[in-house]
C-alpha cells in the first residue's frame, strides 16, 4: 500500500490552493509560537498537520486546530472561495473520522449557500456531506431527506456528478440495510451519470458495494475481480485510505474460504496502516474484522479482546453499525461458552439495534445465531421462527451458501 498519508497530502494541496506560501506560513507560525513553542520553529505544515491528525478520534486538538483554520481562511478570501475550500475540508475530515466536525462545516456552507446567489450547486454539496454525515450514524431517513433536497437542485443545474453522487450514496444505503436489488439499480444509475474517464473515484466506490453484493450472492469469483479493479483504481489514485478499505473486503474473502492466515495478514497491514494515518473508522473495522477471525479460530482470549477494542472506538465514533456487530459477535462468543443466558441477551440486543437501523443483512446474520442458540438450548419453536426469518433474507437475495445451511437446520428441527 502507498506509505503516503493521503490526508494530510491532500489537506496541505487544498490550502495551498487557496491560500499563498506567505499565508500558510503565517498560519503555521501563528499556531506553533501559540500552541507548541517546543516544536521547531521551521515546523512545515505537513508536519505540524500530521503532528494533529495522529491524535485520537474526537481529539481536543483537532477541533482546536480546525477551527482556527477555517477562521484564518475566512479572513483571507472571497465569501465564495471561503464556501468553496469548506466542502472538500468537510469531505476530508468525514473521511479521517471526524464526522462531527464534518458536519459542523457542511451546516456552515448550507447557511450561506441559502443566503447567497450562484451558489446552487455549493448548496446540494452541503446537503450531500450531511447527509453522508447521517449515513454514519445509521440515521437513514435524515440521510435520504437530505440527498433528495440536493438531487432536486442538481436537476435543475444539470450537475451530472452531483446525481451521481446522489444515486451512489442511496446506492449504497441499500447494500448497507441488505436491499440488493434496489442497490445494484442506484448503483448502475451512479455510473451511468458519472462515468469510469469522468470520475474514476466514485466508480471505484461503485464496484467495491457491487462486489459487497456479489459476496453476498455467494459469488466470491466475481466479488474479487470487482474488489481488484476498485484497488487498481484506488492505487492509481493515491488513495490509501480506499485502499486500505478495500482490502478489508478481499480479507472477507479469504476468511470465507477459511484460509484464516491469509485474512488475518491483510487485516494486520490494513491495521498498521489505520493507525499511522489515524483512519480510525477503518481501525475499528480491523479490530472487529480480527476478533471475528479469532472467534472462528476458537481463540476466544483474542476474540473478546479485539472486541473490546472496536466497542471502545466504536463509543468514540458513535458507530453505531458496528456496535450492533459487536453484540452479535459477543453473543456467538457466549454460545461458545454455553453461557446461553448472555448470548441470548447480547444476541437479542444486537437483533433490537439492527431492527431500529433497519438493516435488513444484520438482522438475517443475528436471526441464524439466535435460531442456532435456541436449537441447542432445545427450544425448538423459537429456533425455527429465527432460522425461517433469517431463511427469508437470504432466499430473497439468492445467497445460496447460507441457504442451504439454514434448510439443513430446519429440516432437522421438523425431524
Amino acid at each position: 500500500m502507498n506509505e503516503k498519508n493521503k490526508f494530510i497530502v491532500d489537506l496541505n494541496s487544498l490550502i495551498k490552493i487557496y491560500l499563498s506560501k506567505k499565508d500558510v506560513d503565517e498560519y503555521t507560525s501563528t499556531i506553533l509560537n501559540t500552541l507548541h513553542p517546543k516544536l521547531p520553529s521551521d515546523c512545515s505544515s505537513d508536519e505540524l498537520f500530521d503532528f494533529y491528525f495522529k491524535e485520537s478520534i474526537l481529539s481536543e486538538k483537532v477541533r482546536l486546530l480546525t477551527d482556527t483554520l477555517i477562521t484564518f481562511v475566512e479572513k483571507k478570501l472571497s465569501l465564495k472561495k471561503y464556501v468553496d475550500f469548506l466542502l472538500p475540508f468537510g469531505k476530508l475530515l468525514l473521511t479521517q473520522g471526524e464526522h462531527d466536525i464534518a458536519n459542523d462545516i457542511a451546516n456552515i456552507v448550507l447557511k450561506i449557500s441559502a443566503s447567497e446567489k450562484g451558489m446552487e450547486n455549493q448548496k446540494g454539496e452541503a446537503l450531500l456531506l450531511i447527509a453522508e454525515f447521517h449515513i454514519k450514524q445509521a440515521d437513514w431517513k435524515t440521510a435520504v431527506t437530505n440527498i433528495k433536497k440536493a438531487r432536486d437542485i442538481f436537476e435543475v443545474t444539470n450537475k451530472k456528478d452531483g446525481l451521481g453522487q446522489c444515486e451512489f450514496l442511496i446506492g449504497s444505503m441499500y447494500v448497507e440495510k441488505g436491499d440488493l436489488k434496489a442497490g445494484s439499480i442506484r448503483l448502475n444509475n451512479c455510473l451511468m451519470y458519472s462515468g469510469e474517464s469522468r470520475n474514476p473515484l466514485l466508480t471505484g466506490m461503485v464496484e467495491v458495494n457491487l462486489g459487497i453484493i456479489s459476496y453476498i450472492e455467494g459469488n466470491m469469483t466475481k466479488a474479487l475481480e470487482l474488489y481488484e479493479k476498485a484497488l487498481a483504481k484506488f492505487k492509481k489514485l493515491g488513495d490509501t485510505r480506499r485502499e486500505a478499505e478495500v482490502m478489508q473486503n478481499i480479507g472477507m474473502i479469504y476468511r470465507n474460504k477459511k484460509d484464516y492466515s491469509a485474512a488475518l495478514n491483510i487485516y494486520n497491514d490494513c491495521l498498521e496502516v489505520s493507525k499511522r494515518f489515524g483512519y480510525q473508522p477503518i481501525t475499528n473495522l480491523c479490530y472487529l474484522n480480527i476478533a471475528e477471525i479469532q472467534l472462528e479460530k476458537s481463540d476466544l482470549a483474542e476474540a473478546f479482546s479485539y472486541a473490546q477494542k472496536s466497542l471502545v472506538l466504536s463509543y468514540q465514533l458513535n458507530d453505531k453499525l458496528t456496535l450492533a456487530d459487536i453484540h452479535k459477535m459477543l453473543g456467538v462468543l457466549s454460545l461458545r461458552e454455553r453461557n446461553y443466558a448472555s448470548a441470548e441477551n447480547f444476541l437479542l440486543t444486537s437483533l433490537r439495534l439492527n431492527n431500529d437501523l433497519n438493516q435488513e443483512l444484520n438482522c438475517a446474520e443475528t436471526n441464524y445465531q439466535l435460531g442456532l442458540l435456541y436449537k441447542e438450548k432445545g427450544n425448538k419453536k423459537d429456533a425455527y421462527n429465527h432460522l425461517m426469518n433469517a431463511f427469508k433474507f437470504y432466499h430473497k437475495n439468492h445467497s445460496k451458501p447460507l441457504l442451504a445451511e439454514i434448510e439443513s437446520h430446519l429440516s432437522s428441527l421438523n425431524n
